[in-house]
């Protein structure tokens, strides 16, 4: 089960898209502030963050940039936003952000289809493999734990 941690301020949205997220199969927690939010990166590990980047008391951009250090590197950022200021999303974008929503135009299922195509979007683009007749051995990471390699044997017979 992929885990998303929301951080939100309004209670009520937060938990409208938690329930949504929770009905498609993500393990879900919330924070509702950057403080709470930070702490629980460390513990809960998440793969994708939505992050509302206008709560009180919160420089959005600081906030952001610490999340992105604190988190592994496979946990995703999706701002989560009324602002439409595009040089500050295109700022956040470049630095730290793997994506955005403004608020006012998206409903849960957008949520769940962003969080989709992130989670399927690869990082580093795999390069072509050739096999050759005989023993052939591959090291990869491990799908199921990122944090281990495994090696995989094809014997190849033409």
């Amino acid at each position: 089960m992929k885990k998303i941690l929301i951080i939100e301020d309004d209670k009520v949205l937060s938990e409208m898209y938690a329930l949504k997220l929770r009905k498609e199969w993500f393990d879900v927690k919330e924070s509702i502030n950057w403080l709470e939010g930070l702490t629980c990166i460390w513990d809960y590990n998440p793969d994708v963050i939505l992050l509302d980047i206008m709560m009180p008391t919160m420089n959005w951009f600081e906030t952001l940039e610490a999340i992105k250090h604190q988190t592994s590197s496979r946990s995703k950022i999706v701002m989560f936003t009324n602002v439409v200021d595009k040089d500050k999303i295109e700022k956040a974008m470049e630095a730290w952000a793997d994506d955005y929503l403004i608020k006012a135009n998206t409903n849960p299922s957008d949520v769940v289809e962003k969080i989709n195509l992130l989670l399927k979007k690869k990082e580093i683009p795999h390069e072509p493999i050739y096999i050759k007749p005989g023993l052939n051995i591959f090291k990869m990471k491990n799908p199921l734990n990122e944090d281990e390699d495994i090696e995989i044997s094809i014997n190849i017979k033409i």
